[in-house]
């Protein structure tokens, strides 16, 4: 058998047909060479598995695992781990590309000790226009950033290959099946090194599964007696007259929370990055957009509750969104409950 490489790059697909080219391209044209692709066929119905045969034809580090049909990534990126010799699995989900240089950034934060490295991003859309980019705040890492909210796309992240395997590795279920596992992870014990640089192009558009994610758990916020007063509470919130109040307590709970981060050894600065995060906070405060997208009011045995949906995979995991956010959100959360609470103003004739 040949020698093992560093890199193991896990690609599963589903019917992507000749699409696949420019992600299969976008691995083969790595300045870095010491990998291998594992690109897993979930069960694909057309000439899928065709295309990425031809690349192998041309690049022997590329290889076919042919699955059974499992409808979600998690199998197939399990099969691939199984099928991986590298020191390192990397992820690149089917409709995202890389940067030339992805692999050697990944290998130079492995080199100073890493377990977990996650890189910055570009989203685009299908026709390849840029929609976003990763701030310097999304590759600022701690344990409770992790668990408070979903981080870094598969596509973005390699790690020294046991270590999924170890935390239970990929799960099923609704959504955001990456969340699930770097947080078991960040349970483990393991913390993430993180790169500014945005080495990986990642498909932004309402079609993907990120976008589809069915949220089943809420933090109640306020509760009321009646539908009327929720949904005037609800309108409130949303009505702009307290924005910037809203940004005011984001601010100040955000800049203390992570001076308190930062007094831990989890706390983790991009290496390339060393810019000052109060500046970072103060200008996602200021971001346009609606302040409370995902509030919603729902019946609750008798009452109506406002209620912030979640995109936790699990309740446990609500429950310990719920319990973090009392503790590091306590401004914005009473400005919440303060302003839910007034009563709704008269008109006067």
């Amino acid at each position: 058998m040949s020698r093992a490489p560093r890199f193991s790059v896990i690609c599963p697909t589903y019917n992507r047909s000749r699409a696949l080219v420019a992600t299969l391209d976008s691995v083969r044209a790595q300045s870095f060479p010491d990998w291998e692709l594992l690109v897993v066929s979930d069960g694909s119905t057309d000439d899928t598995d065709a295309w990425v045969r031809a690349a192998a034809a041309e690049d022997p580090r590329v290889r076919l695992v042919r699955a059974p049909r499992h409808g979600h990534p998690s199998g197939p990126r399990m099969i691939g781990l199984g099928e991986a010799r590298g020191e390192f699995a990397a992820y690149l989900d089917h409709d995202d590309t890389w940067r030339a240089d992805h692999l050697r950034v990944l290998l130079t934060a492995f080199e100073t000790g890493a377990d977990l490295v996650a890189t910055g991003c570009e989203r685009r859309n299908a026709a390849g226009e840029r929609t976003s980019r990763s701030d310097l705040l999304e590759v600022v890492w701690h344990p409770e950033i992790q668990l408070l909210g979903p981080m870094f796309e598969p596509s973005r992240v390699a790690h020294r290959r046991p270590l999924a395997e170890e935390a239970g590795g990929w799960r099923a279920g609704d959504g955001l099946e990456d969340w699930d596992l770097w947080l078991r992870m960040a349970d483990r014990g393991l913390r993430f090194t993180t790169v500014y640089e945005r080495t990986a192009f990642l498909l932004d558009d309402s079609g993907t599964r990120r976008h589809r994610t069915v949220r089943r758990h809420r933090m109640p916020l306020a509760v009321h007696d009646d539908a009327r007063r929720a949904h005037a509470a609800l309108l409130r919130l949303r009505g702009g007259a307290h924005d910037e109040e809203f940004r005011r307590a984001y601010v100040a709970d955000t800049v203390e929370w992570y001076a308190r981060m930062a007094q831990t050894p989890e706390f983790a600065l991009p290496l390339d990055r060393r810019d000052d995060l109060r500046r970072e906070i103060e200008l996602r405060a200021r971001r346009a957009g609606e302040l409370w997208p995902d509030l919603v009011v729902v019946p609750d045995r008798g009452r109506f509750l406002l209620a912030q949906l979640l995109w936790c995979p699990t309740a446990e995991h609500a429950r310990r969104v719920a319990e973090l956010s009392a503790r590091v959100q306590p401004r914005q959360l009473a400005l919440v409950a303060e302003t839910a609470a007034r009563e709704p103003e008269r008109v006067h004739g």
